[in-house]
């Protein structure tokens, strides 16, 4: 599948830079409260992002511009759409904006206490008012993004976060031995702004125009708007139970949110490179089926997809659960960053592994049913999904578990909401092929037990080489390592009978 293959390699070079970030922060800053104040108030815009840019309003946004393109091929109506999506941005974005720096202390106070230490309060208000200024770049790249795959253009929207990671990492080697955590502020304010520079050229070759429009008298902007609330709700479920763990790991023993934060990373690379990249592919083609009337074609894409998910995020999630340590230490394990440091971030990143798959189909899930427009059904399992986070989280952080616990109820929250969704399909949408899909889940996760046998069988002789961090022989063991675990998973695919590259070209075929 070409599309999903373009995305997911731009992709994956935006969370290895993501990565790169990370590990350039841990190198000048290591885990302690430094970097736990940096690494919690950058997570702030990002996860606001989701409110305002490509979660909660591009998914109200693509199914609107996919049916005004079917109703009117001129594309009158899907430009002025355009336009008031941007000029509402600006009028609810700039004003956000300015409120949040000046009310920084009490956002502070509530999303990231710190325990109350002032030290910490300071230095967190200080950069949430830089940081906040993200928010509007990355909600206009949102925009362009969301309208350039909605035409089936994604090379281009892929390829522009890669800018916003350089940028990033560029500042912090510039500046952070002199101006420490606030080094890596010019990086986010450029890199925000790079991403809209690279896809205008497009966006105006398309017949989109950025000017500001007067008036917001469209009945598609009405249309986007009265899809936006529900999916904001949503979203905002998800926000804030993000924020909860994030704020719960504060709280914690010192290094505890920044192993949290190191331990999302790796989650978020197959996370953010599979998963995503799938989404990004088969929502608009959904929303073009549904919007077409296509249902069944709907129904077929969304199967596809699912078992896109199971095929490419069930190894990933026992390549991650094995492999968590070595990983961490490779990638962190350097400057002020401790043997120590990385087996707490490993243990999050273990366990956090586990839920990957869940995690996968649920946003997998509640695209299709946006794609449906139905809104209310994500809403309300999104908050079955976020109270079985919270509950165990919130159980299983004041035990010896610490801030592995906030894995745990992560895991568990997104397999609760993955199974409910599963279900409301399977019930309201007939001719279901589900039972076909489970039965594809199983064979796929009986393909990965070579893999999980040959890991236990010899870690035992080889031993913790990763324990000095990233040396030419702990390199040459873990790609020898990672590259005996390929062989091992694909011999367990063909196995049970499924053969990746026939499989992937034939889906990629059907329509």
């Amino acid at each position: 599948m070409a599309d999903t293959a373009v995305v997911g390699a731009a992709t994956l070079l935006s969370r290895i830079l993501g990565f790169l970030r990370n590990a350039v922060v841990s190198a000048f800053f290591g885990q302690g409260w430094k970097a736990d104040v940096l690494n919690t108030v950058f997570n702030i815009p990002m996860n606001l992002r989701k409110l305002v840019a490509e979660g909660a309003l591009s998914t109200a946004f693509i199914p609107v511009l996919s049916q005004s393109l079917v109703d009117d091929p001129t594309r009158v109506r899907a430009r002025q759409l355009v336009r008031a999506i941007f000029s509402l941005q600006i009028v609810v974005l700039l004003p956000l904006t300015v409120l949040s720096i000046v009310f920084a202390p009490q956002i502070i106070a509530l999303l990231a206490p710190f325990g109350g230490i002032a030290e910490k309060q300071d230095l967190a208000v200080n950069l949430f008012r830089w940081f906040i200024g993200f928010l509007f770049l990355v909600s206009w790249s949102a925009v362009m993004m969301a309208v350039e795959n909605t035409h089936r253009q994604f090379v281009i929207p892929a390829v522009s976060p890669l800018l916003f990671s350089l940028a990033v990492i560029v500042s912090l080697f510039l500046w952070a031995p002199t101006w420490g955590v606030y080094a890596q502020v010019p990086g986010v304010l450029v890199g925000g702004l790079l991403p809209i520079l690279l896809q205008w050229i497009p966006l105006r070759k398309l017949g989109y125009s950025m000017k500001p429009l007067l008036h917001f008298q469209i009945p598609e902007l009405k249309q986007t708007l009265k899809k936006w609330v529900p999916a904001l709700m949503t979203s905002g479920i998800a926000l804030l139970n993000q924020q909860i763990s994030m704020t719960l790991a504060t709280v914690l023993h010192e290094g505890s949110a920044s192993a949290l934060s190191n331990a999302i990373v790796f989650w978020q690379l197959p996370a953010g490179v599979l998963s995503a990249s799938v989404i990004t592919v088969f929502f608009p083609r959904m929303s073009r089926l549904n919007a077409g009337g296509d249902h069944l074609g709907a129904k077929r894409a969304l199967f596809q997809g699912l078992e896109l998910q199971a095929l490419l995020l069930i190894p990933a999630s026992v390549l991650l659960t094995l492999f968590s340590e070595p990983v961490i230490a490779l990638a962190f394990q350097r400057g002020l960053y401790t043997y120590q440091d990385s087996q707490l971030a490993a243990r999050v990143l273990s366990w956090l592994s586990g839920g990957l798959f869940f995690a996968g189909i649920f946003s997998f899930l509640q695209r299709y049913f946006y794609s449906r427009g139905n809104f209310r059904t994500p809403f309300l399992v999104s908050l079955v999904w976020a109270a079985s986070d919270v509950v165990i989280s919130v159980i299983m952080m004041q035990t010896s578990w610490g801030v592995v616990g906030l894995a745990l109820g992560s895991v568990v929250g997104y397999v609760v909401g993955a199974i409910i969704l599963l279900i409301l399909i399977a019930q309201k949408e007939s001719d279901v092929p589900l039972g076909h899909f489970v039965w594809f889940v199983i064979r796929v996760g009986l393909a990965c037990l070579p893999l999980v046998w040959g890991y236990l069988s010899l870690s035992p002789e080889i031993g913790n080489w990763w324990s000095r961090g990233m040396t030419l022989t702990s390199v040459f063991l873990f790609l020898a390592e990672g590259c005996g675990a390929l062989v091992l998973l694909t011999v367990g695919l063909l196995a049970v009978g499924i053969f990746p590259w026939r499989y992937l070209r034939t889906k990629g075929s059907q329509k």
